[in-house]
């Protein structure tokens, strides 16, 4: 697996995924005063950073899997053709 790929998905994902939370904060305003409810455009762009970081690893991680699935399956494939056709020219 190439993990220099998977971190720059993760953090590329994090980045859009920081300012979709940002955004989201800033349109969405909230009613409530008490001190729990300040800063929250920081505290989303924290929440989707961190989802984003998530789901970008994990998404190029299965991708980089299924990439390696594919070569097995296609030279397990071969194999099998060529253990195959020398089988079938003994029997002749």
């Amino acid at each position: 697996m190439n993990a220099r790929l998977i971190a720059f998905s993760g953090f590329v994902t994090a980045f859009v995924g920081a300012g979709i939370g940002f955004i989201a904060a800033s349109l969405l305003p909230c009613p409530y005063t008490s001190q729990m409810y300040q800063n929250l455009e920081q505290k989303y762009a924290i929440v989707g950073a961190v989802a984003g970081l998530l789901i970008g690893s994990s998404q190029e991680m299965i991708r980089e899997l299924k990439q390696e699935q594919d070569a097995e399956e296609n030279l397990l494939r071969d194999l099998n053709k060529i253990i195959h056709s020398s089988t079938d020219k003994k029997n002749y």
